[in-house]
């Protein structure tokens, strides 16, 4: 589970935080979006010196990270050795990190350890996020840096929404102070009680194989060996490129968390504490904050009513169906992007068609949520790479668009676009074109809740 820029600091540092006079010494107060992507990303955008930069966050590493592509002349101060927490350690150059901005804001020098890399990229380390708690809206894909404070007070926070929420306790590793969280994974009667890497970085959560077998958990098809199957079954293409540990239930806290998904698998065993990392793709289905330094996840959602297999969420004072979907949109020069969020349940999935107001053409496009649980979200932009060369209708068709809003909303995914997508479908050519989000590696969301359906058939 090799992490690039992803470190915890083993030796001290030989040199000491110098203040450039003007520069912020806290992110407090700065709010912004996150750089445009199918799954979420907690990235944006900043620059160096006036040299645009990607700039991320990760609290597990005591020190700041940057690549070597900031820069013209590095300005080295030394070397640190540094633990990888699903590797070894590495002897970086330390570098005096200055002229860094974010939303405007232009922080104040700091040191940082300097990795090899052609893009310019920041990852802001503990030091740099002392006394900020992390505020990331999926349904807008938006990022707040706010003040940390206690756990009554977030927990008044939350139970003034109304919404389904937990504070959660994030543990430190005794001996690298790396955040840990306790999940458990159910899988049928099997269940496994692990310790995973809480990463604000990650778009896949994983789980070391040796951990998880070691509990009973099969991946893939292994599921299903040695139980009986109906007679002349045949098993669909896509469940033999399943290659992740599906499960019913992910909790994060009891009866709080996910159901029916998969998580990747890492090979062997980890030599140090984390048994797993837990990414956006877990803690990403809520509105969720993390404070650093107090160590405490924040996260809701809407509460959800359902009577079979309808559901209807609540949102403030409006309880409804159409409250399940959030959508949020946002136009520039040429086209327009938009993020859509399905805050309930979908157990047969569903196909949100979008409404651009003064498009041209013969384009029409939507949004395709395989079946699967509530907090999905996703972000695109309109026209994506090569829509134009997929779909030549497409052409030109977004350049005037001034607002999106939700159009007709139908039950079932779209087949040509599995898993979370945006589609665009030529009234002309009747060809469609989809962006998708990437899910378990070679597999999507619907071959897993087959793969559960064939099992949980098997037990009975």
């Amino acid at each position: 589970m090799k992490r690039v820029l992803f470190m915890a600091v083993l030796l001290s540092l030989s040199c000491h935080r110098v203040a450039r006079p003007g520069g912020a010494k806290s992110l407090v107060g700065v709010s912004t979006t996150l750089v445009p992507s199918p799954a979420l990303r907690l990235v944006v955008p900043g620059d160096v010196d006036g040299k645009s930069a990607e700039v991320t966050v990760d609290p597990a590493s005591p020190i700041t990270f940057v690549t070597s592509g900031c820069f013209q002349r590095p300005d080295v101060r030394g070397h640190v050795m540094v633990l990888d927490p699903f590797g070894s350690d590495e002897s970086y150059a330390v570098v005096r990190m200055d002229g860094l901005s974010i939303d405007g804001l232009l922080l104040a020098p700091f040191e940082a350890a300097i990795a090899e890399g052609i893009a310019c990229v920041v990852v802001l380390g503990a030091r740099e996020l002392e006394g900020v708690a992390i505020e990331i809206d999926p349904a807008r894909r938006a990022v707040k840096f706010r003040a940390s404070q206690s756990k009554d007070k977030w927990i008044a926070e939350l139970e003034a929404t109304g919404d389904d929420a937990q504070v959660l306790v994030v543990t430190k590793d005794p001996a690298n102070d790396w955040p840990l969280l306790p999940v458990r994974v159910r899988q049928g009667p099997r269940s496994l009680d692990a310790v995973m890497l809480l990463s604000l970085r990650d778009s896949r959560s994983r789980l070391y194989d040796e951990v998880a077998r070691s509990a009973g958990l099969r991946p893939g098809l292994e599921l299903l060996e040695g139980l009986p199957l109906p007679d002349g079954l045949e098993l669909p293409a896509e469940l033999q490129q399943l290659r992740g540990y599906a499960f019913e239930s992910f909790e994060l806290a009891p009866g709080f968390g996910l159901a029916n998904g998969s998580i990747e698998i890492e090979p062997g065993a980890n030599p140090h504490t984390p048994q797993g990392m837990l990414g956006s793709d877990v803690w990403g289905r809520f509105h969720a904050v993390y404070d650093v330094s107090n160590g405490l996840l924040a996260l809701r959602r809407p509460r959800v009513l359902t009577s079979g297999t309808r559901s209807k969420c609540v949102v403030g004072n409006v309880t409804s169906e159409e409250a399940c979907f959030e959508l949020h949109s946002n136009t520039f020069d040429g086209g327009v992007e938009f993020t859509a969020t399905a805050w309930g349940p979908l157990p047969s999935g569903a196909q949100l068609s979008l409404d651009l107001t003064n498009a041209t053409g013969t384009c029409r496009v939507g949004i395709s949520f395989a079946r699967g649980d509530r907090g999905r979200s996703t972000h695109h932009r309109l026209p994506w790479a090569r829509l134009d060369q997929s779909l030549p209708g497409c052409v030109g068709g977004f350049d005037g668009v001034t607002g999106v809003t939700p159009g007709l909303l139908e039950e079932g995914s779209m087949p040509q676009c599995p898993g979370v997508c945006a589609w665009a479908h030529d009234a002309l050519s009747r060809r469609i074109s989809c962006e998708c989000q990437p899910g378990a590696r070679s597999a999507d969301a619907e071959a897993e809740k087959r793969l559960l359906e064939l099992f949980k058939k098997a037990l009975e």
